[in-house]
Parts: C-alpha cells; sequence; structure tokens
C-alpha cells in the first residue's frame, strides 16, 4: 500500500505530487517525533539556563542587602557603646533574625501582588476562576 501526497516546500507550498510507503511514512513521523523532542529539550535547558541566572542574580542581590544591613547594624551598635568583639559575637543571630524578617517582608509583598492581581482579573470580567 503507498499513499499519495505533495512534496511540499520550505514555505508551506505544494511543489510535486509524490506517493510515500507506510516505511517512508513512519520514518517521517519518527524523525518529526525525534526533532519535537530535541526541541523540548533545547528549551528546558535554555529555561534551566535562565532560573539558575535569576537565581544568582537574586543572590548577588541579597547579599549585597546583606552586606549593607551588616554595615548598619555593626555602626549602630558601636554607637550604643558595643565594641567589635560584641557585634561579631551576636552577628549571626543578628544576620539569621534579619534574613528570617526580611524574607517574610518580601513573601508578603509578593502575595499582595498576586491579591491585588486576581482582584484585577475578576474585576475585569474576563476571568471568573481566580
Amino acid at each position: 500500500m503507498t499513499y499519495k501526497g505533495y512534496v511540499v516546500g520550505p514555505n508551506g507550498e505544494y511543489l510535486a505530487p509524490t506517493t510515500i510507503t507506510p516505511e517512508q511514512l513512519a520514518a517521517a513521523g519518527e524523525l518529526e517525533r525525534l526533532r519535537i523532542n530535541r526541541a523540548v529539550e533545547a528549551r528546558l535547558a535554555r529555561e534551566d539556563e535562565q532560573r539558575a541566572e535569576r537565581e544568582r542574580l537574586a543572590q548577588e542581590r541579597g547579599q549585597l542587602e546583606l552586606d549593607h544591613y551588616r554595615g548598619q547594624a555593626r555602626a549602630a551598635l558601636l554607637s550604643s557603646g558595643g565594641t567589635s568583639a560584641d557585634f561579631e559575637r551576636l552577628w549571626p543571630e543578628l544576620r539569621a533574625e534579619h534574613l528570617k524578617e526580611t524574607a517574610e517582608s518580601k513573601l508578603t509583598a509578593q502575595q499582595r501582588l498576586i491579591e491585588q492581581t486576581k482582584r484585577e482579573m475578576r474585576a475585569s470580567g474576563r476571568f471568573s476562576k481566580f
């Protein structure tokens, strides 16, 4: 059994009539499946790279914020009569507390933004499930 079809050009135009065997059809299907799998794998790899870059940038920003906070906390402790040794002893606790408070604050801000977006989507009348 053979199938009748057309040779299709790169712009989708029909170039010539042709016939194709079931084996050729299966091989073409396999090639298309492989092409799609490669495209999906490439996209996932790009997304992984982008996610890693976003995480790296977030880490850098976070480290800059933490370094700034460390300077402020040190200055506040020294101006209150503390010593450098006091600060170094207290820094791990101050750091942990600051990280916890900052993360909670950012999470809360993100949650507020999500809820605001949901309200706007509902108000538009185009979305009912939010």
